[in-house]
C-alpha cells in the first residue's frame, strides 16, 4: 500500500469526527458478555464465528446493544453473505460481528476487515440502503468496529 493511501486511511476517523459521526464504540453489558462468549466459542471450536449485531449512535459513541450468534457453531467462512444479510437486517439488527482467530505468520492477530468482509459490507448497503455496523473480534477483549454504507466511519480499535 502506498503512502498516499495510508495517509487517506489514517485521516478517515478525523474526517468522520468533523461530520458529527461517532468517535468511539462502547458495549452494553449484555452485548459485551455475548461478544466474549462468541470469542470463547470460536477459539474452542477453532473456527471463525459470526453473529447479528444491534447498535445505536448516542452522541459521539456507537453503542452495541445486542449480539446474537447467527448459527450456533457456524464458521464465518461457511455462513453465506446472503444468510447474514437475510437474518441480520434492519430494523432489528444493524449489522454483524465476527471473529478473526487466525494469526499472522508473526503471531499477530488479523485486526482489520478482509477484502471479503468489505464485499459483504457493500452488499449490506446495496440490500438495505442504510448504514451498517460491522465489528470483528481479533482477541479475547479486543474489537475493531466500523460503520459502512453511505460513508465509512472507522472507529479506533480497542478493548471491549
Amino acid at each position: 500500500m502506498n503512502a498516499g493511501w495510508l495517509c487517506a486511511l489514517a485521516a478517515l476517523p478525523l474526517l468522520a469526527s468533523a461530520g458529527g459521526d461517532p468517535l468511539t464504540f462502547a458495549l452494553d453489558a449484555e452485548a459485551g458478555a455475548a461478544m466474549h462468549d462468541l470469542w470463547r466459542s470460536s477459539v474452542a471450536a477453532r473456527t471463525e464465528q459470526v453473529a447479528c449485531l444491534a447498535s445505536v449512535i448516542r452522541g459521539d459513541t456507537l453503542r452495541i446493544t445486542r449480539v446474537r450468534p447467527l448459527t450456533s457453531g457456524a464458521d464465518s467462512m461457511a455462513v453465506s453473505a446472503q444468510a447474514s444479510l437475510d437474518l441480520c437486517g434492519p430494523p432489528e439488527w444493524q449489522g454483524t460481528v465476527h471473529t478473526h482467530i487466525a494469526m499472522t505468520p508473526g503471531q499477530r492477530p488479523y485486526s482489520l476487515f478482509s477484502g471479503a468482509d468489505r464485499g459483504v459490507m457493500l452488499m449490506w448497503w446495496r440490500r438495505w440502503k442504510t448504514d451498517g455496523t460491522f465489528c470483528l473480534l481479533y482477541a479475547e477483549d479486543q474489537a475493531h468496529c466500523e460503520i459502512d454504507g453511505s460513508h465509512v466511519v472507522i472507529l479506533p480499535s480497542g478493548k471491549y
